[in-house]
Order: C-alpha cells, then structure tokens, then sequence
C-alpha cells in the first residue's frame, strides 16, 4: 500500500470514527478533563485579583510620586523666586 492509500484510508477511518462516536468521544474527554479546566480557571481568577492588587499598589505609587513631584516643584520655584530677589539690584532713585 502506498503511503498516499494509507493516507486517505486513515483519512476516511478518523471520519467515520469521528461521525459514528464523536459526540461520545466529546462527551468523555469534557468529563476526564472537568476537574483540570476547573483548576485553571481558578488559577486565572487568582492571577486576576493578584493582578488588581499589583496595579493598585501601583497607582497608589504613582500619586504618591506625583505628591512628591508637584512639592518639589513648588519648593524649587519658591527657591528660585528667592535667589533671584537676592541678586536683583535694588531699584535707583
């Protein structure tokens, strides 16, 4: 037998298999496999929240940054304002 034969005979045999017990099949592999798709979706639901937390530590990082950021620029514009009175020449009269 050729390879091509054994090709389409395997084929026309998985086609046959699939259409007299497919649903059987489907109905086996959905059991069997119940408890692994229930351990991933928790898995997913746990990597979820973990992932919530993580970014909210994150925010809250980033305000506190922010906090910071917007203090040091009023304190070095104060400072700023403050050395340039110090080196202005006083006004002539």
């Amino acid at each position: 037998m050729r390879t091509s034969e054994a090709f389409v005979l395997g084929t026309i045999t998985g086609a046959v298999i699939v259409g007299l017990w497919g649903r059987t099949i489907e109905d086996y592999l959905g059991e069997k496999t119940r408890g692994v798709r229930i351990k991933a979706a928790e898995g997913i639901r746990a990597v979820e929240e973990s992932t919530g937390k993580v970014l909210d530590r994150g925010g809250n990082a980033l305000r506190r940054a922010d906090e910071f950021l917007q203090d040091t620029k009023e304190h070095v514009g104060e400072a700023l304002r403050a050395g340039q009175e110090a080196i202005r020449p006083a006004p002539t009269t």
